[in-house]
């Protein structure tokens, strides 16, 4: 009987530290909650002076136990710096575990659409799902998937299944023109663009890696631009590599922009499959057709075997004037960016 009494004492004294426990639990969950509720507003109000507009029409906390979970009802994100943009969700949520604020998990069922700032090109996503760390004084990274992109305004006709964007925020704005004020990297396994002659109309990868370094300025977007410019603001192109047709296209290089806030720049490029170039260049008139076959001779010469065997090219790859140069063959007009 004592021993029953005893274990009869042990099993009320579990019990009664796991009620106690699960009533702490939800008094700290109902007390986080109310406080994230609260700051909510003034944190977005923060944002703003960072540079980043956050609105929404509704937000609801939710998840207990497991979590903190936020709803949002048409929410709309703006960026000022390091690079404006506008992002749009008609329902979004985001979710972080009760020990780690600093880890948030956020999707849109429904769908995002992302513009530029002039709104006359962006993309739609029909799924999008992300994770945002928050490390400190070190940096804040996104990553972002997003499915079924459809191209909006000047960027109709392009269609991409899935894409994987990483970005990278530091903590701190740069100092000067060589610190980094944002870093992305993105992939794209296949995609569909308005069809080219020689190259067809699908893009069987695309991979990038840049560095967007300098601050861009106070005030309007174009004066800001313009400033950023003059600051020797730079865009650190570590990686680039592109799969269209026979064309195999790997460069890296540094862009800027010129005194009509045009992009120019200088880069490294090996090219495989560059008898398809040549062709192009010939159907878009670029190039003289009576000078193809000298340039692809030329090419050839140039040309050694890569990894996988195949010839490849090395050539310097130049912007300048609104023209796409290879080597010193222009190979392609770029049309102008309107930034109003």
């Amino acid at each position: 009987m004592h021993n029953m009494s005893a274990a009869r004492r042990t099993v009320l004294s579990l019990v009664a530290v796991v009620v106690v426990a699960a009533i702490t639990y939800s008094a700290y969950w109902r007390y986080a909650a109310g406080k994230l509720r609260e700051q909510l507003a003034p944190w977005a109000e923060a944002r703003a002076a960072e540079g980043y507009l956050v609105r929404w029409d509704k937000a609801r906390i939710s998840g207990f136990p497991g979590a903190f979970r936020i709803d949002f009802a048409n929410l709309n994100v703006g960026t000022l710096r390091p690079l404006p943009v506008a992002i749009s969700a008609g329902a979004a949520s985001a979710w972080a575990m009760p020990w780690n604020f600093r880890h948030w998990e956020f999707t849109a069922p429904q769908g995002a659409r992302l513009l530029d700032p002039t709104g006359t090109s962006g993309f739609a996503a029909h799924h999008l799902d992300g994770v945002l760390d928050v490390e400190g004084r070190t940096a804040t990274q996104l990553d972002i998937t997003a499915l079924d992109v459809a191209g909006i305004g000047l960027a109709q006709g392009i269609a991409v299944g899935d894409a994987e964007a990483h970005i990278e925020l530091p903590a701190t704005p740069p100092q000067s023109h060589s610190d980094m004020a944002l870093g992305l990297s993105l992939q794209v396994d296949h995609a569909t663009l308005p069809t080219v002659p020689g190259f067809g109309d699908s893009l069987s990868g695309f991979t990038l890696a840049a560095q967007f370094k300098g601050a861009l300025p106070p005030g309007p977007f174009v004066q800001a631009l313009s400033r950023w410019r003059d600051n020797g603001g730079t865009v650190d192109l570590q990686s680039l590599r592109l799969r269209w047709g026979a064309l195999l296209l790997d460069a890296s290089g540094t862009l800027a922009l010129d005194g009509a806030l045009q992009p120019e720049g200088a880069f490294s490029a090996i090219i495989t499959g560059q008898d398809a170039a040549v062709d192009v260049a010939v159907m878009t008139g670029t190039l003289k057709p009576d000078a193809a076959g000298a340039v692809k001779t030329l090419l050839g010469l140039l040309s050694q075997p890569n990894a996988e065997g195949q010839n490849a090219v090395t050539l310097p790859m130049t912007i300048e004037n609104q023209r796409l140069y290879l080597g010193p063959a222009k190979i392609a007009d770029i049309p102008p960016i309107r930034w109003h």
